[in-house]
């Protein structure tokens, strides 16, 4: 293996994760096959949870090796010229809106025909000064800091937001209720990754983000897997062997003498 090779497999990967995105059960399992690769799970504040432009930034660039791409069902906001997409699941639309609005009358979900004339607010306009770097890891506070934002506008009762499920758990309140939103579209949530820059590293990992098993490896990436040592005999059973064995040379004996 050249120096370069070998510089790049224990370079380990950067994963750009996203306000609602939880990879905590995928880094696990990355970090118990292949301990010598090291992974970084690092979080973005994409305005509205689903800018997938500044995603795509932080790829080209290089701030990171994988990629939560956030888009509404059906779109394909990736160049597959540059990028792979690989969809992983698909979340639900709900609407928050204030704990005494109208909607929280409803017991899970909301027709978008009951609330399409409504005031709806974009977190994406609700940015104080400048907007936020995209290449600048987030956490805290300035984790999802507009869609903290509209919130408390939503709280107030000023108007509704449209989230993603996840991201709108993530940022629950109290004196704010979350509905599922009918006839509307939900929101795509993938990986993607340059093509310029695919590896086994890569190509493992999304493996493990699909489900796939230790033994369904499909590269030759070093993992921890080890076969498991037969164990030894012990005494008692040594003897019992050697007693059956004997036995059994005993009857051939005298198989033999009486033919």
């Amino acid at each position: 293996m050249s120096d370069d090779a070998e510089h790049q497999e224990q370079a380990g990967l950067t994963l750009g994760a996203i306000p609602g995105a939880s990879p905590d059960k995928w880094a696990g399992r990355w970090r118990a096959r292949f301990p010598e690769a090291p992974l970084a799970v690092v979080y973005y504040d994409d305005a509205g949870g689903a800018d997938s432009d500044a995603a795509l930034a932080r790829l080209t660039r290089g701030t990171v090796d994988l990629a939560y791409i956030r888009s509404r069902q059906g779109a394909d906001p990736v160049d597959q010229g540059l990028f792979h997409r690989v969809v992983l699941y698909t979340e639900v639309p709900v609407v928050c809106a204030a704990r005494d609005h109208w909607v929280a009358a409803a017991e899970e979900s909301v027709p978008w025909g009951d609330i399409a004339e409504e005031t709806f607010f974009d977190p994406a306009d609700m940015t104080p000064g400048e907007p936020p770097d995209p290449h600048a890891p987030r956490t805290g506070e300035n984790l999802a800091r507009n869609e903290r934002i509209a919130l408390e506008v939503v709280a107030s009762g000023a108007g509704l937001i449209l989230l993603p499920n996840s991201a709108a758990r993530a940022l629950s309140r109290k004196d704010v209720i979350i509905r599922t939103v009918e006839d509307q579209p939900g929101y795509d949530v993938a990986l993607a990754w340059l093509r310029e820059k695919d590896s086994d590293q890569i190509q493992e990992f999304i493996g493990i983000a699909r489900g796939r098993k230790p033994q369904s490896a499909r590269t030759q990436l070093p993992s921890s897997r080890r076969k498991t040592p037969k164990k030894p005999q012990s005494r008692t059973s040594q003897s019992r062997a050697g007693r059956q064995s004997q036995r059994g040379g005993g009857g051939a004996a005298r198989r033999r003498r009486r033919s």
